[in-house]
């Protein structure tokens, strides 16, 4: 701003590439995206740490898992983007102008009476050395996981009132949105590991196997199904509690799922099965899966498994540059 409160003239859009850290519970991503003026954003060198599934999890178990995968999934992106500026036509696109880190809870929830996200300063002071060790003096910003779900759920579905469940894997968000935003927020201690635990002691697979068997759909006949049909109606019944701390019965006939390919789907099975639910919804309503064919009009990326987080968070960093 100037001394007469007029706006200094808009620097011109440019081309730049932006390493995005997806920081969740049960995993880190990495990508770097190409952001172009006019064009899609284009996604390259992904890749996905997964944290130890262990038998139990505490704090500060997970805090040291989520953080050695950080580590290895920027030093990942790293070693991607030297690569890339070792080629004379490509060197611009493994030049990282700026990192954005999304983080999930327990590290990054929104704060809806404060205006601000809230964001644990041990791990995000964590992500930023270990960003500085890779890439210098590189901007580091930080944003929530919730709000790349919002984001998503505005950009790619009707802006409906709705229930949206941001999946991950050891803890679940839900938000209650209306034509504006996010009006409510809430977490459950239900993920994606907890169908892995379930199938691991009640179905009696070994953890390659539970992941395996955590791709299949919802009704698949397999040796461990009724552990499965368990782990959905445990899912179910702590989505339920949550989602009466946020809304009254009937006023919202949507529910949105988040969660990686294929879980997704699983998940939002699982609700749609459970009839305990008409309770909330007693007009009925849709129970309806993001997935990454819904991004991939709006993003180039060449991922035999597109990694649906990711392509959120690209899209979310391109409509923020623009904005």
């Amino acid at each position: 701003m100037s001394l007469f409160g007029k706006k200094k003239k808009d620097t011109p859009a440019r081309e730049r590439t932006v390493l995005v850290v997806d920081v969740e519970n049960g995993s880190v991503g990495t990508a770097l995206v190409r952001l172009v003026p006019q064009k899609q954003p284009k996604m390259f060198g992904e890749t996905r740490i997964l944290s130890p599934l262990g038998s139990r999890v505490t704090g500060a178990s997970l805090s040291q898992d989520i953080q050695h995968a950080a580590r290895s999934a920027i030093r990942n992106a790293g070693e991607v983007a030297a690569r890339v500026r070792l080629h004379p036509k490509t060197q611009a696109l493994g030049t990282v102008d700026s990192v954005a880190v999304f983080l999930a809870p327990p590290w990054g929830k929104p704060n809806l009476e404060g205006g601000r996200p809230d964001f644990m300063p041990e791990m995000s002071d964590y992500l930023r050395k270990e960003v500085s060790a890779v890439l210098d003096e590189v901007p580091v910003s930080l944003y929530t996981a919730a709000g790349t779900a919002a984001f998503g759920n505005r950009s790619l579905f009707a802006p409906d009132p709705c229930l949206v469940c941001n999946i991950t894997g050891e803890v679940s968000e839900l938000m209650r949105m209306d034509g504006h935003g996010v009006v409510g927020h809430a977490t459950i201690p239900t993920g994606s590991h907890a169908l892995l635990r379930t199938l691991r002691t009640h179905g009696g697979l070994s953890e390659a196997e539970a992941r395996s068997a955590a791709k299949l759909p919802f009704n698949t006949k397999h040796p461990a199904a009724e552990a499965s049909r368990f782990a959905a109606q445990e899912f179910a019944t702590h989505f339920k509690d949550a989602a009466k701390e946020l809304l009254s019965p009937g006023d919202v006939l949507r529910v949105r799922v988040i969660a990686h390919e294929p879980s997704a789907e699983w998940f939002a099975q699982a609700l749609s099965a459970d009839e305990s639910l008409a309770e909330l919804f007693p007009e009925g309503g849709e129970v309806r899966a993001l997935r990454a064919h819904h991004l991939t009009p709006h993003i180039e990326a060449h991922a035999e498994v597109p990694d649906l987080l990711l392509m959120l968070e690209a899209l979310f960093v391109d409509s923020a540059t623009n904005a």
